[in-house]
């Protein structure tokens, strides 16, 4: 399972800006890097006893990559790590040339389908989603312990309005394992991201025990997703 340095969406900072991440044996793996970001991984000692990182983004809202370029240059300059930049899109790679990110200071893959990272014993791949018409976006597929039997997989959404109905069946036929989605408080026609009640329309109720609720704005009613039997991501 993933843990977290936020839970929150663009605007309520009080939660930071969401970011996950999967940390073993000297090797860190960080999803999403907004704002808010840098700062709490600083706060919380995340680069303590870390040897390795790698870094992946969902789409280059602020909240999802303000604070990208911060990190890698702290990774290199004052850890004396090269982290990797794992990009689902080259407009990714464009973005750290406009923040004066090079390969001097940062290793770039540009993932065109799955990566494994052996330090962590995980492989993942993109799936594009919707979220705004104005820049591309993806949800993440995890799957920790690839060649064994006994697998995890975890599926990430990011920021999107919706959930592939690949990823649902996926969900109901076990192989997916844990789903972290994008849901608000906020409902209208035009949301570019998921409504709580929209959720509970998409996920049957004897899968939403293996939901959290990630991104969450501020009108979000903790109790209520509790109600209807979702979880909610929290900081740990």
């Amino acid at each position: 399972m993933l843990k977290f340095i936020g839970t929150g969406s663009a605007f309520n900072t009080k939660l930071g800006n969401t970011s996950a991440y999967i940390k073993e044996n000297g090797c860190l793996l960080l999803i999403d890097c907004g704002e808010l970001t840098f700062d709490r991984i600083l706060k919380m000692n995340l680069l303590d006893n870390v040897n390795e990182v790698h870094i992946t983004v969902t789409h280059t809202h602020p909240d999802h990559i303000g604070s990208l370029g911060s990190f890698i240059f702290y990774c290199y300059y004052v850890k004396k790590i090269k982290p990797t930049f794992h990009a689902a899109d080259t407009d990714f790679i464009r973005l750290l040339q406009y923040m004066g990110v090079t390969e001097e200071h940062c290793k770039i893959n540009n993932c065109v389908c799955s990566y494994v990272i052996n330090g962590l014993d995980i492989s993942f791949s993109y799936i594009m989603n919707n979220h705004v018409k104005e820049l591309v976006s993806f949800g993440i597929l995890l799957v920790k312990n690839p060649n064994e039997l006994h697998r995890d997989v975890i599926y990430y959404s990011g920021d999107c309005c919706d959930i592939d109905n690949s990823i649902i069946d996926a969900l109901k036929t076990g192989q997916v394992h844990y789903l972290y989605q994008d849901t608000c408080k906020a409902d209208y026609d035009g949301n570019v991201h998921l409504s709580l009640r929209r959720l509970a329309e998409l996920i049957p109720e004897e899968l939403r025990d293996r939901v959290w609720c990630i991104h969450l704005d501020e009108g979000f009613k903790r109790g209520e997703a509790w109600y209807l039997g979702f979880n909610i991501a929290e900081v740990e």
